[in-house]
């Protein structure tokens, strides 16, 4: 099988497995203080949620309760129709920070997560093919982009065959270009795979541009939640597309009707 070929072989053979997620009465409290209150949440299979909201209000929180990193204090997580006991076997998550070990190459990075040992060289060359940095493979992550971190990072994700690829706010550090290639390649690599993803983001703009379903959060709550219809590749100069953005923002500074 050449160089190319086995992680896209792995790629299609997973596009029917995407996870649903489902959470029930979700609650987390720290320190006295409520962050999320009895939530109820979902994430059909392949489907790519974006969740958005100000500073504080329970995402990220969201998102370590759903891998496992977190214990809810009341209600529980389902994922492919098991109730989450520990971590998640489908999940991976992708912080801000690519978190890669300045100790490793960057092949070695990602082959840390590919799953099968015998298959670490080849899986990390494909992902890495796939992100455009092969050619960067033997090389120390200090010396990349934040950019180019990121890429390994999501790299890194694919290698690990997770079926839920959970996103908290990967490229809120990037430069604006940086940031748009970056979105880019996230869609493009979904449409490929069709895996689950939730993505948290500050970005109203990066959240209409790439999310099948909206949620607005809160106070630890979904106060409001909508699909987007719009065609891919996104329109960001269409009206319509505008009009999302717009209503969106209207919701988070609490000026709708």
């Amino acid at each position: 099988m050449s160089n190319n070929t086995l992680l896209e072989a792995r790629l299609v053979s997973r596009t029917d497995k995407a996870v649903a997620v489902r959470t029930h009465a979700l609650s987390k409290e720290f320190s006295g203080r409520l962050v999320l209150h009895s939530l109820d949440f979902r994430v059909d299979p392949g489907e790519l949620v974006a969740v958005v909201g100000k500073s504080g209000c329970g995402k990220s929180t969201l998102l370590r309760l759903i891998c496992g990193l977190e214990k809810p204090s009341s209600g529980w997580v389902e994922v492919d129709g098991e109730r989450l006991n520990g971590l998640s076997r489908h999940a991976r998550l992708m912080f801000q920070d690519a978190a890669l070990l300045p100790w490793k190459s960057v092949k070695a990075n990602v082959a840390l997560a590919a799953p099968r040992k015998s298959l670490r060289d080849r899986v990390a060359e494909d992902a890495l093919q796939h992100v455009g940095l092969r050619d960067r493979a033997q090389e120390w992550p200090s010396i990349l982009s934040g950019g180019q971190r990121q890429r390994v990072a999501l790299a890194r994700a694919l290698a690990s065959d997770a079926n839920l690829l959970l996103f908290d706010e990967p490229l809120g550090a990037l430069d604006a270009l940086t940031r748009l290639e970056m979105q880019a390649l996230i869609e493009r690599l979904w449409l490929e795979r069709r895996f689950s993803a939730i993505l948290v983001t500050h970005d109203v703009e990066e959240a209409a541009a790439l999310a099948d379903r909206i949620l607005l959060m809160e106070g630890g709550r979904v106060t409001f939640q909508t699909t987007v219809s719009l065609e891919r590749p996104r329109d960001r100069a269409s009206a319509e597309f505008t009009a999302l953005k717009e209503a969106i923002l209207e919701r988070i500074l609490g000026r709708h009707a």
